[in-house]
């Protein structure tokens, strides 16, 4: 196996970065059936308005090179495919050239479930056509559930049953009632969400009866109680989907008929339980790119399962090369000049990219064109400046977001940019207290997104009036 195809199969943490770690898979053979779960593509993506694109392409070449070398014979991407509702057409492309090049030059079908971040509509669109290419998608909850049910390598000899659930909406899962509370809310959800599971897996019980030699799995874009525990705050993007995290569920929640359950949301690989061979029973897969600063030197991964003889009996960690290295750099305002011209920051194919916090008492100081001048002539690129006021008499101004007048227009474009950026400068909120606030404006963006598709990703936002706060971006 060559040495860039790494695989750890230890804990549920990230294996460390660069480590090559080999144990053992299925062995290759008629029974043995290969599944390779990644989720969280976020086609279009953008980092301060930067595009992703390098990266994105760098890790399809990648994994399509991964899939002929392990002879993998399905992949899965469980939700958010695109970054958002209506993605630029590059992002698009990517997406069906890639899946163009898995069906002409392997034997690999996929199967691709919606997330939050995508349109149910819009990724269902081409569905009929994408049958021909063997790609199965699954964007919006069908009426009939075993539409949900992919029997895989065919329906005649089936050797693995995948109930592949997309992203479930409030609407798909429960009926709401007038004044209900949260508590309420919350169990109706729970239920919703265990209801259907239990109703995909009786599709594929029945099919079992006359097929026991197939394997059973799930997929699914949600939120697991207790996921991330290695820190209290979740990273960017990786929020609780439903409002105020009432839509967690536990890893019990998922009926122990199935062998793997295959997740997407979190953007950090994790399991929560283990099935009676002691391998990971629900697990998520991570984002295939640190999306955002606060991913910054996470190993990047995706999971190698294999199933034989009606079982799950292998797992690896396949770690994703790093093509872009982000770095949080944090420096007291009086030591930028000195701490920036010493500042050796790692490397990789790409140019890497710096998010720099200032700690300063100096209000109204040009922060970002002081650092574009200290770095014009660096290895790197610092593409997003904080100021972090310090001292009593710390404040943001009131008529101004801190960003260079020629940004503006781009982050007012941007509701949820806007209403995190509004977040970061009250003062008085705990992060749990952030956390439910932002989870809860992307609700509604996302209930706009479901009442209007062709303009709720589009809507612009009035300059915001800014409170005394704690921090601003320039």
């Amino acid at each position: 196996m060559p040495k860039q195809l790494q695989l750890d199969i230890g804990p549920d943490e990230e294996p460390a970065r660069g480590e090559t770690v080999q144990n053992g898979t299925a062995d290759d053979g008629e029974n043995r059936y290969r599944v390779l779960h990644t989720a969280d593509w976020h086609l279009g993506k953008t980092l301060d308005r930067l595009s992703r694109e390098d990266e994105h392409q760098r890790f399809l070449d990648w994994l399509l090179e991964s899939i002929k070398e392990l002879k993998v014979d399905c992949l899965l991407v469980a939700g958010d495919v695109f970054d958002s509702p209506r993605p630029p057409q590059s992002a698009e492309k990517m997406y069906f050239s890639f899946l163009a090049r898995l069906h002409k030059e392997t034997n690999c079908v996929a199967v691709i479930t919606s997330g939050n971040h995508d349109s149910p509509r819009h990724l269902d669109a081409p569905r009929q056509a994408l049958k021909a290419l063997d790609v199965h998608v699954v964007g919006e909850l069908p009426a009939d559930i075993n539409d949900c049910v992919v029997t895989l390598p065919d329906t005649e000899q089936p050797q693995l049953l995948i109930a592949a659930m997309p992203f479930l909406r409030d609407r798909d899962i429960r009926t709401g009632q007038l004044g209900e509370s949260a508590e309420e809310i919350s169990k109706s959800l729970q239920a919703g969400i265990k209801r259907s599971y239990q109703e995909a897996l009786d599709v594929c019980k029945a099919i079992r009866k006359k097929q026991p030699q197939a394997a059973l799995m799930a997929a699914g874009h949600l939120t697991i109680s207790g996921c991330s525990t290695q820190e209290k705050k979740l990273p960017d993007g990786e929020l609780p989907i439903h409002i105020g995290g009432l839509g967690e569920v536990a890893a019990e929640t998922f009926p122990p008929e199935f062998s793997y359950v295959a997740l997407g949301h979190i953007h950090r690989s994790q399991s929560f339980d283990k099935n009676a061979k002691g391998l990971p029973h629900v697990a998520y897969s991570g984002s295939p790119i640190p999306l955002s600063f606060s991913e910054a030197g996470h190993q990047k991964t995706v999971r190698l399962l294999d199933f034989a003889d009606g079982n799950f009996v292998a797992q690896s960690k396949l770690a994703i090369p790093t093509r872009r290295e982000l770095v949080q750099l944090k420096v007291a305002r009086d030591e930028l000049t000195e701490t920036l011209a010493s500042f050796a920051p790692p490397t990789a194919e790409l140019e890497t990219w710096v998010e720099l916090v200032i700690e300063t008492t100096r209000e109204h100081e040009p922060l970002h064109e002081l650092v574009e001048s200290l770095t014009a002539d660096s290895n790197y690129r610092v593409v997003k400046t904080v100021a972090q006021w310090v001292g009593e008499n710390a404040r943001l101004s009131n008529n101004d977001l801190g960003l260079p007048a020629d940004e503006l227009e781009n982050v007012l474009a941007d509701p949820r940019e806007v209403f995190s950026l509004r977040l970061e400068q009250e003062i008085g909120l705990d992060e749990d207290e952030r956390l439910q606030l932002q989870t809860a404006f992307d609700e509604l963006i996302d209930l706009q997104a479901q009442r209007d598709p062709d303009d709720a990703s589009h809507f612009k936002v009035a300059a915001p009036h800014m409170r005394t706060g704690k921090a601003a971006t320039s």
